[in-house]
């Protein structure tokens, strides 16, 4: 998440919300899946000093990134705390130089899922989430342990609206979010049970959201429905699950929940169904 915006953007993004911090996680592209700078935090610093100090001294001949670090990554501010790309077009008037450490295109590319789901919210939204990554550093902001947004964000532009909508900005935060909203802070993979608890929410069951008593039931439907789907057929031959033109959130909880990477679209289109009767009869229940 690297990108940045202009000072003429009037909606923060998640790669670059404010002056204060930015998100490098996803530089270089090439890493391993668990890696985590925040883990190496007195190296890194030493190197992105060294990058930014002899950045402007560099020829501009093509070389590649070596290892889990980019030369191109740098301090784009005086004050040495927000960190990105020193060959953004950002930085040289509209001209894109990532070509230049041979990653360019999936440089181009890359744009992490919460970051996508980050764009999907009003800026009114945007801002009030925001709000639990006050007074985090770009290492820590970066950091999928440390920044709660890459957790949260999996359960999709609905329900965080909602929340948003009906939540008071001072009193959410960091410390208090797992009280306040237990079942953001549960285990579950938000992405692939965004499909189930958008349903619920948009049921009018809103207000339960905020119980522990809803969580630990949402959880153990949750194991069911994922449990049920796992025993599904396997189709060998059948399309990937995430080329089908469904539902994007319930193609997640196929691929995601029950690890379904392959499905006919009236067989994913029946388990929908099967699914759908499901939630009615525990939004029922909830009454």
């Amino acid at each position: 998440m690297t990108r940045h915006f202009s000072q003429d953007d009037r909606q923060p993004t998640l790669c670059a919300p404010d002056a204060e911090k930015s998100c490098f996680a996803c530089c270089p592209p090439i890493r391993p899946a668990e890696y985590d700078h925040i883990q190496h935090r007195t190296i890194i610093q030493r190197i992105l000093r060294e990058n930014t100090r002899n950045f402007d001294h560099q020829n501009r001949d093509p070389h590649p990134i070596t290892g889990f670090s980019c030369w191109a990554l740098g301090y784009t501010d005086d004050a040495c705390g927000l960190v990105g790309c020193l060959l953004h077009p950002a930085r040289h008037q509209g001209r894109d130089l990532r070509s230049l450490v041979d990653y360019g295109d999936k440089c181009r590319r890359e744009n992490c899922p919460e970051s996508k789901a980050f764009l999907a919210l009003s800026a009114q939204t945007r801002c009030f989430w925001l709000r639990l990554a006050q007074g985090l550093d770009s290492f820590q902001y970066s950091s999928r342990r440390f920044n709660p947004l890459f957790h949260i964000l999996g359960w999709g532009p609905v329900l965080l609206g909602f929340i948003a909508s009906e939540t008071r900005e001072t009193d959410l935060t960091r410390d208090n979010l797992p009280g306040t909203y237990p079942i953001l802070a549960t285990d579950l993979d938000p992405r692939a049970n965004a499909y189930l608890l958008e349903r619920i929410v948009l049921n009018s069951r809103f207000s339960r959201i905020g119980t522990e008593i809803f969580s630990r039931k949402f959880e153990q439907f949750s194991g069911g429905i994922m449990t049920r789907l796992r025993k599904a057929p396997c189709e060998t031959n059948a399309p990937y699950t995430h080329l089908l033109p469904l539902d994007p959130l319930f193609v997640n909880l196929l691929r995601l929940g029950a690890g379904i990477r392959r499905i006919s679209e009236d067989a994913a289109r029946s388990l929908q169904t099967d699914v759908d009767t499901a939630l009615h009869h525990f939004i029922n229940r909830l009454d």
